[in-house]
């Protein structure tokens, strides 16, 4: 992997020279909303600086959940927008169309268009996917082989008696947690449609906890308070690789697919620049660098042979449109429909239980 790191920095070096030498003087700041933490650090440093030595354009990151910046431009309708792009996941940019808070995205201004997969293109226009990432189960493996658990390959495991306090079951607010709801409708064969029933059979896991967060699953994970949690590849790669004795694994009914869009706001008074910028986010070395800081899978196309080149990246997330398809894309559209009275059922039956 040496030889990928190195080719990473050189070309990093080689781009952010270019760009420099391209800088232009600009009063105008970009507010781009974005997941935080690690993730938008990777962003800055692969697009909102490069971005910035191009074209003189300033970069503020606005950091929270994908839903509560779909929630604040809904709070903002009539007044100024509180952003020009906003970084969403699948389900919250399915609420943001619903809600008309975001634009088409124009192809004259985003020429990267044309080297994405298929299957990363919107069909009404919209962001493209910028990265694709798998929900499976992330799992101490340390932990279970001195309690004498076997390894997880079912998210009927969970269940294990042996596991109880152990599991952190995302919050119903988060897509893990949503994900997690519908595996467990699946197992009692149902699926988003019928959520009720992964309601019910969730609060019949003694959790450890329900966090609304990645971040606090990663704390829990490092206290030992928790062994086993339904989490994103990039996130439990990310731990793995920094030497934690962690294991992810895609269960055997199937794991999800996911992905993330870096949206034009509607109402920006900087479209023109705001679609250079989510160009940027889908130019090839900007989703190589990604993929390296954190382990989501490029939809660019053009990332074809590097990644079959470096076959110990590619392990850690769908790296190919044929990965995507062998994944659970719920209906979000009829999820987001029925999210309030989803909601009730969680917090009555297993929050307040």
């Amino acid at each position: 992997m040496r030889k990928f790191f190195s080719f990473v920095a050189i070309a990093a070096c080689f781009v952010l020279l270019l760009g420099s030498a391209k800088a232009e003087r600009s009063d105008i700041t970009l507010r781009v909303g974005n997941f935080g933490g690690v993730f938008t650090a990777a962003q800055k440093k692969y697009v909102g600086d490069l971005f910035t030595q191009r074209t003189g354009i300033k970069i503020e990151y606005i950091d929270a959940n994908p839903v509560d910046h779909v929630a604040k431009l809904v709070a903002s309708r009539g007044r100024e927008v509180p952003y020009d792009v906003v970084y969403l996941d699948e389900i919250a940019q399915v609420q943001a169309i619903a809600a008309g808070v975001i634009d088409k995205i124009d192809p004259a201004l985003v020429p990267n268009l044309k080297f994405l997969y298929p299957e990363a293109l919107h069909k009404d226009g919209y962001a493209p996917a910028f990265m694709f990432y798998s929900m499976g189960i992330a799992y101490n493996y340390e932990k279970l082989k001195a309690a004498g658990i076997p390894e997880i390959t079912s998210w009927a495991d969970l269940w294990n008696p042996k596991l109880a306090g152990r599991v952190a079951v995302p919050d119903l607010t988060i897509v893990q947690g949503r994900n997690f709801a519908i595996a467990a409708a699946r197992l009692d064969g149902g699926d988003e449609r019928s959520l009720e029933k992964g309601i019910d059979k969730l609060a019949t896991l003694k959790a450890h906890s329900y966090p609304a967060s990645s971040a606090t699953i990663e704390t829990l994970f490092r206290s030992g308070d928790i062994w086993v949690a339904p989490w994103l590849n990039g996130r439990a790669w990310g731990m793995i690789d920094k030497g934690f004795p962690l294991r992810y694994v895609i269960p055997k009914e199937g794991g999800f697919a996911g992905w993330g869009s870096t949206d034009l706001v509607r109402g920006t008074k900087y479209p023109k620049e705001a679609q250079a910028y989510i160009n940027l986010v889908l130019d090839p070395l900007a989703q190589l660098g990604q993929a390296n800081e954190i382990p989501y899978g490029p939809t660019n196309k053009l990332l074809v042979p590097v990644l079959a080149a470096y076959p110990e990246l590619s392990k850690k997330f769908p790296s190919s449109a044929d990965d995507i398809s062998k994944l659970m894309r719920p209906d979000w559209a009829y999820f987001n429909d029925n999210y309030r009275k989803s909601l009730d059922l969680w917090n009555r039956k297993v929050i307040r239980k």
